[in-house]
């Protein structure tokens, strides 16, 4: 192990093991284990054995301790800290900052994705189910996948291989989200009930970027909660349709079926939660 002359030091290194843990907030083992990595080295006392520290060191402690928070190696740190240079400590400091902002904008999709459901949900309560109604929609993007055979995609089973396209693309793809997902239906198709699904499509809060990603036409919609039961869900359409017209609403969008929840119980009861709306001037 590298030795250091501390003959002169020995005013400046007086912390005992102890104090200096305490004031780290950390352990002794904590210390010994940075002492035999040569990361923060102690005076020791030729007579007794016993280890000291320096005030100063505390400084050197706590930049090893968010080096570490940030995802830094022993090994890493060790290296930066025996070069003694300002650029290999930018160097990593600014390559632990990508990766935590990187982290951090994943865990920022994650809550945009909860924080739309949760929307979803509670506009839900606001309005009940099976009940057509205008609504103003926060700034919500979408990304799409054309379905192949659109002319045959009734079902879900009829469009699998299509949503594991469009669900790889958002896994490839760190700006996209894959919930809430849900599928769409054109307008044209409604007027002439034809229930054909023509693309597979994700919501999200985060910004539309153009490319993979595009706001929706208007934020004016009309809307309809359909919970699985009685109410069979094609009225359902036909009843956003008549409200369009009636109202003398121009269309601006598809339908979309957006999914929350889809399930077989245990006596294999199909029980779903499905919102529908259209963009509207």
């Amino acid at each position: 192990m590298a030795k250091h002359s501390f003959q002169d030091d020995k005013n400046e290194y007086s912390l005992s093991v102890g104090q200096f843990a305490k004031l780290c907030g950390t352990t002794r083992d904590t210390l010994r284990h940075y002492y035999e990595q040569e990361i923060i080295i102690p005076r020791v006392d030729e007579n007794n054995g016993y280890h000291y520290y320096s005030a100063s060191q505390i400084g050197s402690f706590f930049f090893i301790t968010t080096m570490r928070q940030a995802g830094c190696s022993l090994q890493e740190i060790k290296e930066t800290i025996h070069s003694s240079s300002k650029e290999a400590i930018t160097r990593l400091a600014n390559a632990k900052i990508l990766d935590m902002q990187r982290e951090l904008f994943l865990i920022n999709k994650k809550i945009s994705a909860l924080h739309l459901g949760m929307w979803i949900l509670n506009t839900c309560e606001e309005h009940g189910y099976n009940k057509i109604y205008e609504d103003i929609a926060p700034d919500i993007s979408v990304s799409s996948t054309p379905i192949r055979n659109s002319d045959n995609a009734y079902h879900t089973a009829d469009i699998a291989k299509d949503i594991s396209v469009h669900l790889s693309k958002a896994a490839g793809n760190e700006t996209l989200s894959n919930f809430p997902t849900g599928v769409t239906i054109s307008y044209d198709n409604l007027l002439k009930k034809r229930y054909v699904y023509n693309s597979i499509v994700s919501l999200s809060f985060l910004p539309a970027d153009n490319q993979d990603s595009k706001f929706l036409p208007s934020n004016k919609i009309v809307a309809c909660y359909h919970e699985h039961g009685p109410s069979d869900i094609e009225k359902q359409y036909q009843k956003m349709v008549s409200y369009i017209k009636r109202h003398d609403l121009k269309p601006l969008s598809d339908l979309y079926i957006v999914s929350l929840i889809n399930l077989y119980d245990k006596e294999k009861q199909h029980t779903y939660f499905k919102y529908l709306f259209i963009c509207v001037e």
